[in-house]
Formats: C-alpha cells, structure tokens, sequence
C-alpha cells in the first residue's frame, strides 16, 4: 500500500503523467535542437519566418477545428468510460469524411487558385500546412481522450519536431531559409500518415476485444453544436498565446520575432510537466465529473499538483538565475532577449502553479464562463501590447503577455473555487488527506 498506490491500475495519474512527461521532455529538446540547427544556419531571422509561418498555421488550424478537438477529447472519453468503443470510430470517420475531407479539398483548390493569381507558392504551403495540421490534432485529441495521453504528447509535442530535424540534417535544403517550411511540411506528412494508422490499430482492438456496436446518430449538425461551445475559446486561447507574433509582425522583423520565438521556447520549459501531466488530466476530469464526486476530483488535481510542483520550480529558478547564458547558446545575436525571457517564464509560472484552469472549465461545462474570461483578457493584452511595443519593442510585448496570461489564470481559477467548490492549486489542507490515503 503507501505511496505505492499512486502506481496502481493502468490509468493511474503519476504512470500515465510521467509517460507523457518523458515524452515532452523529448519533444522539447527536439524543438530547442530545431530551433539551434535554425539558428546556426539562417540566424535569428531563420527562426523569425519559421516562428511566423507556425503563428498563421496554428491560429488558422484552430479556425478549422471549429472546437471539435475539444469536443473529442471530453466526448470520447465519456464513451470509453461507458465503454461504447464503436461509437468512438463511428464518431472519427463522420468527422473525417463528412467535414475534414471536404474542407481539405477545397482548401487545395482555393490555395492552388490563389498560387496560379499571385504566384506565391508560400499560399499553397500555408494551404497544406493547415489540411495536415488539423488532420494530426484531431487524431491526437481522439488518442487524448481514450486515455493513450502518451499518443497524445507523442504526436503533438514530439514527433513534428523529431522528423523535421531528421529532414534538416539530410543535404537537401539550401541558403534559402523559406525551405524549412517545405521541411516541415513533410514531417507533418509523415505524421499524419502514422497517427492515422495507428489509430486504425487501435479501432480494430475494440472490435477484436468487445465486439462494440456503435449507439449513437452522429451527424455534422449535432457534431457543431456540441462543438461550437470550445471553438470560440480554443481561438481565444491560441490567439492569446500567439498573438505576440503578429504585433511583431506588424512593428518589428524577423530577427526580433526570431529572438521571442527562442525566449518563448525556453520559457516552456516550466510548464512543460504541467502540459504533459493534463493530457492524461483532461479526460480524467470529464469521467470524474460526470459522475459528481468532488471529493474525487479535489484528490486528483492535489496529487497533480505534488507531482507536477518541482517540475514547475526547478526550471523556473534555472532559467531566472542563467537567462542569458541559456540564450547564448543559440547565438550572441539571441542574449538581447534575457528580459522577454524572465518575463514569459514568470507568466508561465503563474500559469502553472495555479493548476490546470482552462481543462477545469472546459471539462466541466463551464466553457462558456471561460470563454467570457478569455475575451476579456484578450482585449486587456491586445491594448497592452500595442500601447507597450512602441515604448519597448518585445518586451513590452512580453510585459503584456505576462499581464494576460497572470490575469486569465487568477480569475479563472477564483471561479473555479466558487463554482465547482475545489481548488485547481494545492490546498494545505489537502495534505492530510494525501498523507492518510497515499502514506498510512
């Protein structure tokens, strides 16, 4: 018994959080080893026009998701849980035939349209970029919420990263820096083609082990309007987050978002425990909810907050005591950027030591509430950061960010408390609790 109970069961919170942790710790070094190779081939420019290409993508791919991501992860988990497997493959090929091959088709020919007009193959890369983006998220998000939360982190924060730098040292890109875009675009390739066969392997699994028929009439109506609750806040979320490449855009160039872009990726390093633990976290939530034991559910965020805790503050004090030295190692161009850096590690800080705010409210039908907090606070940092660029360049930019995201964080977590009656941080009086059923 003991703490030993904690390892317990297939889906426990420290096994499931620490796999999808060691895979985030890879999937981070990749993207500091891609941002590295960047930098010492094209400089901090290289890493501006890459940083501005995924900005438009990302932002763009969570138009098309229409919050079917988020859906998919509360939904599917709720079946599993049920265990109504064939609804959860019937659920993914409606989605897939009915809306994601339709769009990506006539995506292709606006973008090809656009191309022959502006003569821009930049349009029919942003074009792919997005097809194959949201294809890969939307099977990650159904891997998330059948609890394979290692899938889940594998493909989003690993494997993009892992092949394009397997593509960058192969001796086919040139001086021109736009190539690492078609690098890139192939690795999302690569990708798409695996997630979706090894969730074709997993379909089979639940026809092999339960002989599941699916239950439920999905269709593209029922599907967005249980969606459309998430979408305006994934866009709130993503555009909060990734707004301050835009404003660069607009203000500065590409050697200053180059330098945000390294800060920003370094800055994560606190909270990448925090991400990885919450993509197990997520449909953990959901399924415990549904089922009404707030007392269970208080129990799980503390033991997420224990665990998690270190992983936040040991990076955060690395990062404030050696900002510039971490910086320099991607080049002397970069140290300028040591304030962004102690600026956004303290925004994600805040964002993690007051625990997983945005999956409490979304998971618990609380998304419209969240929505609202999104949007107030996205106009609060948008004024901020175009008042604060002019007077500081990216840091004013990085002052607003830390602004915005402290500000969504606090508020979301107070209403947390008054509306689901448990604390998405650690409370002290929850280690009595921990201490008798994890110690005794």
């Amino acid at each position: 018994m003991g703490i030993f109970k904690l390892l317990k069961g297939k889906n426990n919170i420290l096994t499931k959080g620490f796999a999808s942790t060691l895979i985030k710790v890879f999937g981070a070094l990749a993207n500091y080893l891609l941002s590295y190779l960047i930098a010492q081939k094209y400089g901090a420019e290289g890493n501006g026009v890459f940083a501005l290409f995924l900005t438009y993508t990302v932002i763009l791919s969570t138009v098309l998701y229409l919050g079917l991501d988020v859906y998919l992860v509360k939904h599917v988990s709720v079946l599993m849980k049920d265990s109504f497997h064939g609804d959860i493959k019937k659920l993914y090929y409606k989605i897939l035939s009915h809306y994601l091959i339709p769009v990506s088709a006539g995506l292709l020919l606006i973008g090809y349209g656009l191309y022959i007009y502006f003569d821009q193959i930049l349009i029919v890369t942003v074009a792919l970029g997005l097809i194959m983006n949201v294809f890969i998220d939307i099977n990650s998000a159904v891997f998330r919420g059948m609890k394979k939360a290692e899938w889940y982190s594998f493909f989003t924060q690993f494997s993009k990263y892992f092949i394009t730098i397997i593509l960058f040292l192969l001796p086919i890109l040139s001086e021109n820096q736009d190539r690492i875009i078609l690098v890139y675009l192939l690795s999302l390739f690569v990708n798409g083609v695996f997630s979706y066969a090894l969730l074709k392997i997993n379909f089979n699994k639940f026809l092999i082990q339960d002989q599941s028929f699916a239950q439920a009439k999905y269709t593209l109506k029922s599907l967005f309007n249980s969606s459309k609750e998430f979408f305006f806040s994934s866009i709130l979320i993503i555009t909060l987050l990734w707004i301050d490449f835009i404003i660069i855009d607009i203000y500065l160039d590409e050697d200053q978002a180059g330098i945000y872009s390294i800060a920003l990726k370094l800055s994560n390093l606190v909270t990448f425990s925090f991400i990885a633990f919450s993509a197990f976290l997520a449909p953990r939530i959901s399924e415990i909810h549904a089922g009404g034991d707030t007392k269970k559910l208080q129990m799980v965020l503390s033991q997420n907050f224990i665990l998690v805790l270190p992983l936040l503050v040991v990076p955060a004090l690395v990062i404030f005591l050696f900002a510039q030295p971490l910086l320099n190692l991607f080049g002397e161009e970069f140290k300028e950027g040591w304030i962004v850096l102690l600026l956004l590690t303290a925004a994600q800080f805040v964002n993690g030591i007051l625990g997983p705010v945005s999956l409490l409210l979304q998971m618990t039908n609380y998304q419209k509430l969240f929505q609202n907090i999104l949007f107030v606070t996205f106009v609060i940092k948008l004024i901020l950061s175009f008042v604060f660029v002019s007077f500081w360049g990216i840091n004013g930019i990085a002052l607003a960010s830390f602004l915005g995201i402290s500000l969504w964080t606090i508020v979301g977590s107070y209403f947390i408390y008054k509306k689901l009656k448990v604390y998405s941080w650690f409370h002290v009086n929850d280690l009595k609790t921990l201490y008798n059923h994890y110690i005794k």
